[in-house]
């Protein structure tokens, strides 16, 4: 009965860690109620951070129809994109372009008060994006966008915290060695770094560089590379989800045994 108590805890705190870091899609939702000017609602996140080829998704979770455009109530539509009519339950979609660097505005047509903004950054060509990296470390909300170029994909990313290090899984099919090349955000990783692993095994073959406050590393891989480790100074605070989850099965294991614990008394 106590060790079913200590599981249920465990698999109630892991739950957020099952999130995906690597979707590219921006969930923008229309709350129960939006129609109602006096419930003073608007969409839900009111702004969002975004890149070029991400695509923002608006889901209607309202009673009533609604139809997005972007642009703003002041100047009225740009043009870029009209969502239609959203029926309850349904969604609408929007892939970002070149094109909407910068500020890119939305509001319902039929809803004045439910306005939106999203900011969105333009990436380095051929570069790829990795999002919410360091979410399974630190306070679990403090995470980095990691830009990447390589033939390969990146199908994973976690911090190790005990090494310090950025572990990444690589996917893809090639016949030479290429290079992985990574901009990563000093604060998720801080460097000097003191090596990286390729398949396990330390590489001194890399180069690290300085670029706008980002750690550049250039990393040669080959055609088999299927694991990249980068080990730094510091990564994300490390009280994360992990220590969360040890400090309460602790506590439980703790109150439990203290409960049942035989008491013996003098006199």
């Amino acid at each position: 009965m106590y060790k079913i108590a200590i599981i249920s805890v465990a698999l109630v705190l892991l739950i957020p860690l099952a999130s995906n870091s690597f979707a590219s899609n921006i969930e923008i939702d229309i709350h129960t109620g939006s129609a109602d000017p006096n419930a003073h609602l608007t969409f839900y996140p009111p702004s969002s951070l975004a890149y070029v080829g991400d695509t923002l998704e608006f889901g209607n979770g309202d009673t009533v129809p609604h139809e997005i455009v972007s642009g703003t109530t002041n100047s009225g539509p740009d043009g870029k994109f009209d969502s239609g009519t959203i029926n309850p339950g349904q969604y609408a979609s929007y892939t970002l372009t070149q094109y909407d660097v910068g500020t890119f505005s939305f509001y319902d047509k039929s809803y004045s008060w439910m306005t939106g903004t999203v900011q969105v950054q333009g990436v380095p060509g051929g570069y790829k994006v990795i999002h919410n990296v360091g979410a399974d470390a630190g306070d679990g909300k403090t995470t980095f966008d990691v830009q990447y170029q390589s033939v390969k994909n990146i199908i994973s990313a976690n911090i190790g915290a005990k090494d310090k290090s950025l572990n990444l899984v690589l996917v893809g099919q090639t016949n030479q060695t290429s290079n992985l090349v990574i901009n990563l955000p000093t604060g998720l990783i801080t460097p000097p770094f003191f090596g990286v692993q390729l398949d396990g095994v330390f590489t001194k073959n890399f180069t690290e560089s300085d670029q706008q406050g980002m750690a550049v590393l250039t990393i040669p891989i080959s055609p088999t590379t299927e694991q990249v480790s980068i080990v730094g100074t510091q990564v994300v605070p490390e009280f994360g989800p992990i220590a969360v989850i040890t400090l309460a099965i602790s506590v439980v294991t703790i109150v439990l045994f203290t409960r049942f614990m035989p008491v013996h008394r003098q006199g």
